[in-house]
């Protein structure tokens, strides 16, 4: 991959932070290796050729997320990214026929154990539970296990197959030597255009156990839950990505069928294909593969919106964990006009040692073991959230932290960043896109991502000169607009309350 690096390079060479408008040259050169292809089904495909090493980065982008899921399914669209490695009739079976037939003779059973669970008699569920497990045993016997990631990986996919979900999104990624393209075609079709949820309660348990692993087991996981779900009241973003445990346990592969159905679908899918390829020859490969992969629904706007949030929420949420806060305001998509300022600002506030947050609560002060700041959270295709989170040192507690953060976020907002410290942070944010346009895996995310967010992959290039347009003006703007109390969210994680010795009321003293 130096080689690969080393062209590239010349392609989007780091230029020094410009007067104006950022320098278009390098950009302008790997912009035109765009080549774009969408096929009467409405998938998307944004080829670009790169010279260097025959390695060629794949990212299929689905615009399905848990801002897709109703009430009662949450986290489906993350089981459906566990779902989408099962394969289709063709890949993954030992006899298809025979597998579809035991597939049906489980599901009758998993419905036999809901209604014995409803009925609460303990013999009655554990006969329902042996006899889904048999079940579940022969289908199994039919099954190929794991046969489709396995071709991709013996294909020379190993260590970069993978995949995502998130609010917004999934997100399929896999890279290969440029002599395994078609297969690569097979594969996608037959993932999306042929796809069997195989073994889909035994995946089930397995994202319940995720779910214990990353909310329910991690003060984090489990702060930022609580985090969203107060921050915002009726949008989808409120839905966690995992799911909620309850929505995971009662999941049927009925459920994930029609789900497939409502929202997946050619319409909704947009592929990057970045490295070694050849356009010419490669848009008559997808137009045979893909052509046939059904349309799907539209690409619908979500059910729910947010009203303005007019006053600041609390919430505190008691885990045996060391104390920290987490402050959270609403800021706008990543299409949006001040979409930019709020990335510099958020820059300023975080993301580096010379950062001021940084600099104050842990260089100086030593308040904080650390800060962690971002944007865009949990998504930003819609109104999202601008995150802070302060982890105290012992002995700091977290409302003197807060206040500490209040009076940076304040004082950014009342004088703005210098200029040398502006420079700085669109210099490192620049680099950051430069770099990412480096790395085929990276460029592909990004190309897939700028056209299902914003409906033009070249606003990924375009942000480049948004990013240098911001002005210290801009900068106090956004945070007086987004960054006042009454629309901020604060969660503060806190100890558990300790029992009182011998059974006696909390606080009551042994005399």
């Amino acid at each position: 991959m130096l080689v690969h690096a080393l062209v590239v390079a010349v392609l989007v060479q780091e230029a020094p932070a410009p007067a104006g408008e950022a320098d278009r040259g390098p950009l302008a050169t790997l912009e035109s290796r765009v080549r774009e292809l969408t096929l009467d089904n409405g998938w998307r495909f944004l080829l670009v050729s790169l010279p260097g090493a025959p390695v060629v980065a794949f990212e299929t982008y689905a615009e399905v997320g848990s801002v897709h899921e109703r009430p009662g399914i949450t986290g489906m669209a993350h089981m459906f990214e566990h779902m989408a490695f099962k394969g289709s009739d063709r890949i993954g079976s030992l006899e298809w026929p025979r597998e579809r037939e035991a597939i049906g003779v489980v599901d009758a059973r998993h419905g036999l154990l809901m209604e014995a669970r409803e009925s609460g008699d303990p013999e009655e569920i554990e006969r329902a539970e042996s006899l889904l497990r048999s079940a579940a045993e022969l289908a199994g016997g039919f099954v190929a296990s794991e046969e489709f990631s396995r071709l991709l990986e013996n294909a020379g996919g190993t260590g970069s197959l993978n995949a995502s979900t998130s609010a917004d999104e999934t997100r399929y990624v896999v890279s290969l030597p440029s002599n395994q393209i078609e297969l690569w075609c097979w594969l996608e079709a037959e993932r999306f255009g042929r796809g069997v949820l195989r073994e889909f309660y035994r995946e089930r348990d397995a994202v319940m156990e995720e779910r214990r692993m990353r909310v329910e087991s991690d003060p984090f996981g489990l702060l930022l839950e609580h985090l969203v779900l107060t921050a915002f009241l009726t949008h989808p973003y409120r839905h966690p990505t995992v799911g909620y445990a309850a929505d995971i346990a009662a999941y049927t592969r009925a459920d994930a069928q029609q789900f497939f159905a409502e929202h997946y679908g050619a319409r909704r899918l947009v592929t990057a294909i970045v490295g070694d390829v050849d356009p010419e020859r490669l848009e008559p490969m997808l137009r045979r593969y893909f052509a046939a992969v059904p349309s799907g629904p539209d690409r619908a706007p979500i059910a729910g919106s947010e009203a303005r949030q007019t006053g600041e929420r609390r919430i505190e949420v008691a885990f045996p964990a060391n104390p920290f806060v987490a402050l959270a305001w609403h800021v706008p998509a990543l299409a949006h006009a001040d979409s930019a300022a709020v990335d510099v600002a958020v820059r300023l506030l975080g993301y580096s040692r010379s950062s001021r947050l940084e600099r104050r609560l842990v260089r100086e002060d030593g308040s904080a073991a650390q800060v962690l700041v971002t944007g865009g959270f949990p998504g930003n295709r819609y109104d999202g959230l601008a995150l802070v989170i302060g982890i105290p040192n012992a002995g700091v507690a977290t409302a003197t932290l807060e206040a500490a953060i209040d009076e940076e976020i304040a004082r950014l907002a009342a004088d703005g960043p210098s200029d040398e410290e502006l420079a700085g942070v669109k210099r490192v944010a620049r680099a950051e896109l430069y770099g990412q346009m480096r790395d085929r895996v990276a460029l592909a995310s990004l190309l897939t991502e700028y056209e299902a967010k914003t409906g033009d992959w070249r606003n990924a290039f375009r942000r480049v000169d948004e990013l240098a347009a911001v002005t210290a003006d801009d900068v106090k703007r956004v945070l007086g607009v987004y960054f006042g109390a009454t629309n901020r969210t604060v969660a503060t994680l806190t100890a558990p309350a300790q029992a009182a010795p011998d059974g006696q009321p909390e606080g009551q003293e042994d005399r």
